[in-house]
């Protein structure tokens, strides 16, 4: 197996444009959607605000656990791209066995989980957090949504060669459940 030169997080944004043209999976398109995924729970720290008054507590936590899972999709970037690497080499070898495709959707279907509860902490800046920065909620919104559902296909083609089932529809109606309902908030407070 190839090693890789540079991790995800260690790239500026010009090495990881061009990376992301190359042929060799650094990065892919999973880690590209948990990047994605990354940068939206991020967004969402953009409406925090100094004064919470009585929602200091939950303000807190609310802080705290996006900059946990912000961290977990920084792993987890770099995770997907060493699980696809790992599966190539195993099926070079003609080695492939049923926990080597399920060790290449963990990371994406790790993201999907942090993705689910980042959508139901984002109700919370929407409704408490700065109106002045409500755009960069409804981003963090779309783009969350639009990670977990762009990951299907990817987890689909190795979770296929298992005997695991994945209920996308009961994910795909959780999620816009949460966005639908984000998107109300965003535009009551417009």
């Amino acid at each position: 197996m190839k090693s890789l030169q540079m991790k995800i997080k260690d790239m500026d944004v010009s090495t990881l444009i061009k990376q992301t043209g190359k042929a060799e999976a650094n990065p892919g398109g999973g880690a590209i959607l948990i990047l994605m995924s990354n940068l939206a729970v991020n967004l969402m720290l953009m409406m925090n605000k100094k004064e919470w008054n009585n929602l200091k507590e939950e303000a807190i936590v609310s802080y705290e656990t996006i900059l946990e899972y912000s961290k977990n999709l920084e792993d987890l970037m770099q995770d997907d791209v060493n699980n696809f690497n790992y599966l190539m080499s195993k099926f070079k070898d003609n080695d492939l066995q049923e926990e080597d495709y399920l060790k290449a959707s963990s990371a994406l279907l790790s993201m999907i989980e942090i993705n689910l509860k980042s959508l139901e902490i984002l109700e919370f800046y929407l409704n408490y957090g700065k109106k002045s920065t409500l755009t960069d909620g409804e981003i963090a919104n779309n783009l969350l949504r639009e990670a977990i559902f762009s990951a299907f296909s990817t987890i689909d083609v190795n979770i296929k060669n298992t005997n695991v089932c994945i209920d996308y529809e009961q994910i795909k109606k959780q999620a816009l459940e949460l966005y639908e309902k984000n998107k109300k908030i965003i535009e009551r407070r417009k």
